[in-house]
């Protein structure tokens, strides 16, 4: 038996107390074998001994072009038609009835051509394992593989689309859907009752910004784990923000709730987290609402959980707002708390900027640009990240205040550069989608540019993929206004958005910034370096540069080089630090 260690011991001991016990082991159900398999990659086709399919999943029919062909019951070799080089058919494809156990190897691979209806043949790859029991072979199962790495990034596109790369928990998207779907059949069924829970990871982003990207990552993967154990199997667990989490508790009042949420406090509560010599201790701010026939649409009824959620964190540290609230009216008490913060900031001076270099990976880690980037002080001297009170001003129409101070105080400090003939820089300064969407704004970058008096080619301006395709005509238009002036342009987080490609060519943009979700894991995710290897290949064909975003380590910061990557950012080269003061001539 393995001893437990003093903190593991702890952590059991509190979920005792709070009349939990860690579930016992147990196999896997048949739909939650099927749910895990209709989300790999790969085509899944299993059959019995004899060769009849017993079942495939979805990208099996899509591959195959036939689904009532692959419907359990079928035999494998009248459904599966397969050509080897010499355009022989490769029949069957299972070991025939006779052959012993003993004959029939574990797993064995080839490649072949697949026949699909009226299309061209298929080359994919499969690979054949043997099940066995008591050394008897019961079963087989079959994966069929594209070759061509683009087709399977392809196919993983619909899984990206509704689940959060990290965590892999559903993203938000996904989880509105499941939440609107539970509202739905409540209006069926009036005594039909769910819960949904906001939760807030406190100590998230102070580990982030302290320890880095990987130290982040970690924690929320451990506390996903965690949370995760004091849930029934039927519960929507999903990721919605950076350090922000929903939970949909199917047939679950509000008062059938509190256990769960007692569980879930006690979990956080009784753990640490330990990155290399530091500490840190984690806690919860959860906001609970009622889903029955009188809720709300999913989106208002998430926006009262995580008004209550807001509640609860101004109380402290592990704290539960309970909210009778179905969504209907909804009080913006800490946002607009934020609101008026940012708005005191400005006006105030309190707001403060930092940068964090861009190297040139070709070039022996060159400095090649900075990015600057926005924080702000609180009343009390603590420095607020952007990710705290950026929400609030884009929600109220504040974000495009933050965006002229920002560019009025970044060419500022350009101009006292070139004045005192310090180091010259060049900048790179974002620029939120409301302000993209303002005809207005461009004007106002013009004007500061003359009165500043500084090279605009020292200026680049980093717009979204997202905000560019939401507002596709006004920017372009405002692209090509500041590039006749010498201004460059970055398309951030390019490959986070599935319409990406279809837009790429009518945006002309100067440099692509990859998107810090694949190139973080893409030393030990074969799909996320073949994204990041695709951007990069399909950039260079369009005479563009990429810049990779978090890149933290030697290793993946030599990998990005070798790979013809152009720049990077991230902790592995410095994090963001403030503007140094230029000293007097």
């Amino acid at each position: 038996m393995t001893d437990l260690d003093r903190q593991t011991a702890e952590y059991f001991d509190l979920l005792a107390q709070a009349d939990y016990a860690p579930p016992p082991y147990r196999q896997m159900s048949l739909s939650a074998a099927e749910a895990a398999l209709g989300e790999v990659a790969d085509a899944v086709i299993i059959t019995d001994r004899n060769g009849d399919i017993i079942y495939s999943n979805a990208l099996a029919s899509e591959i195959c072009g036939n689904l009532l062909g692959l419907l359990p019951g079928q035999p494998l070799d009248e459904t599966l038609q397969l050509q080897d080089e010499q355009n022989a058919r490769i029949t069957p494809l299972l070991p025939p009835a006779e052959v012993t156990a003993e004959e029939i190897a574990d797993k064995r691979e080839f490649s072949a051509s697949l026949l699909v209806e009226d299309n061209e043949p298929l080359k994919i790859n499969i690979q054949i394992t043997a099940v066995r029991e008591a050394a008897e072979v019961q079963s087989f199962i079959l994966l069929l593989r594209h070759t061509v790495a683009a087709r399977r990034i392809s196919s993983l596109l619909s899984w990206q689309n509704s689940h959060d790369a990290l965590t892999r928990l559903p993203n938000r998207q996904h989880f509105e859907r499941e939440l609107q779907t539970a509202i739905n059949r409540c209006g069926d069924n009036k005594q039909q009752q769910h819960t949904l829970l906001y939760l807030d990871v406190y100590q998230f982003k102070v580990v982030n910004d302290t320890l880095g990207y990987s130290a982040g990552d970690a924690l929320l993967n451990t506390l996903t784990r965690r949370l995760s154990f004091c849930l029934n199997k039927n519960d929507v667990f999903a990721r919605i923000g950076s350090d922000e989490f929903a939970l949909l508790l199917r047939n679950c009042s509000l008062e059938e709730a509190h256990p769960i949420i007692t569980r879930l406090l006690a979990a956080v509560n009784a753990f640490v987290f330990r990155w290399k010599d530091s500490e840190t201790r984690p806690a919860l701010s959860i906001g609970a609402v009622a889903v029955d026939h009188q809720a709300s649409p999913a989106p208002q009824l998430l926006i009262a959980a995580k008004d209550a959620c807001s509640s609860a964190k101004a109380q402290g540290r592990n704290r539960v707002k309970f909210s009778r609230s179905k969504g209907k009216t909804l009080g913006k008490p800490r946002e607009s708390a934020w609101l008026a913060e940012v708005q005191a900031a400005i006006r105030e001076n309190r707001l403060l900027l930092y940068r964090q270099p861009v190297v040139a990976l070709q070039q022996q880690q060159q400095l090649h640009h900075y990015e600057a980037l926005v924080r702000m002080r609180d009343r009390d001297g603590d420095i607020i990240t952007p990710g705290i009170f950026l929400p609030a001003a884009e929600r109220y129409g504040l974000i495009n205040e933050v965006d002229r101070w920002v560019i009025r105080e970044v060419f500022s400090y350009m101009a006292l550069e070139e004045h005192s003939g310090s180091n010259i820089a060049h900048y790179a300064i974002n620029i939120s989608g409301i302000s993209l969407g303002d005809e207005l704004f461009s004007d106002f970058i013009l004007h500061e540019l003359t009165t500043s008096g500084i090279d605009p080619s020292r200026v680049q301006f980093e717009i979204t993929e997202t905000s560019a395709i939401n507002n596709l005509d006004q920017a372009l238009r405002f692209i090509h206004k500041l590039h006749a002036v010498g201004c460059q342009f970055a398309l951030d987080d390019f490959g986070r958005g599935v319409s990406s490609l279809a837009y790429l060519r009518q945006l002309p943009v100067n440099y692509l910034k990859i998107d810090g979700s694949f190139v973080r894991n893409m030393l030990s995710d074969d799909i996320d370096r073949a994204m990041v290897s695709t951007i990069n290949h399909l950039a260079k064909h369009m005479g563009i540069n990429t810049i990779a975003e978090y890149a933290e380590t030697p290793e993946l910061l030599e990998q990005l080089r070798l790979m013809g990557v152009d720049y990077a950012q991230g902790f592995g080269i410095a994090a963001a630090s403030v503007l140094p003061k230029i000293p007097a001539n």
